[in-house]
């Protein structure tokens, strides 16, 4: 099954360009979708251009995304549009570094960006200066991490790891292997019912 759509809008991604010609990239496209890169600074207004004269009214998404620990910049912040009249999608993307991931929240432009920052700051620590917010949403508050970071172990870390006799070894977790399944088996199959049974004595 294809993932290819026609869903992006590549006219309105190049009016978003030429709007912003010195802090956003070309537009690019992939699978039907197309893409504005913008710099941190510059994307307040270029999603409210996007939704005041390009008719991206509706927020689908705000979602985090992490290159790597060797990456530069590392993590990046997309922002998916919607046009109502067109029924066409628009991305926005801007892009952070390892170092001090933050940028300006989103929710002065469109207010639904409120949990969906949360969220990105819950997995990947990046921060949203002027969120009124910014607390955990999906972690509990004393957890020392962000879980969705390209080094953050599988299996957890530290108190929060999940104990190692979840497969063999020790009671106290000293010893064994941790039970994360990548390649799960295929479920048994079921017998066949027996052809006899079932037969409700009427041939008696």
């Amino acid at each position: 099954m294809s993932t290819l759509t026609d869903h992006g809008d590549p006219a309105a991604a190049a009016a978003l360009h030429q709007a912003f010609p010195d802090t956003t990239m070309a537009p690019r496209e992939w699978r039907g979708d197309v893409t504005v890169e913008v710099q941190p600074a510059a994307e307040l207004d270029v999603l409210a251009h996007a939704k005041e004269q390009l008719g991206y009214e509706l927020l689908i998404d705000r979602l985090g995304a992490d290159r790597g620990e060797e990456a530069s910049p590392r993590f990046e912040v997309i922002t998916i549009l919607y046009n109502l009249t067109t029924h066409k999608r628009l991305h926005v993307l801007t892009a952070l570094p390892a170092g001090n991931p933050e940028t300006p929240t989103a929710i002065g432009v469109f207010r639904g960006a409120n949990w969906f920052e949360r969220e990105i700051w819950d997995m990947y620590g990046v921060k949203f200066s002027g969120h009124p917010n910014l607390e955990r949403i999906l972690m509990m508050d004393v957890f020392p991490d962000h879980p969705l970071r390209k080094e953050y172990p599988t299996e957890g870390a530290g108190e929060f790891a999940a104990p190692k006799r979840a497969l063999g070894g020790t009671r106290d977790g000293t010893d064994g292997q941790v039970a994360v399944n990548h390649n799960p088996s295929p479920r048994p199959e079921r017998e066949a019912p027996d052809a006899d049974a079932g037969t409700n004595g009427d041939d008696a």
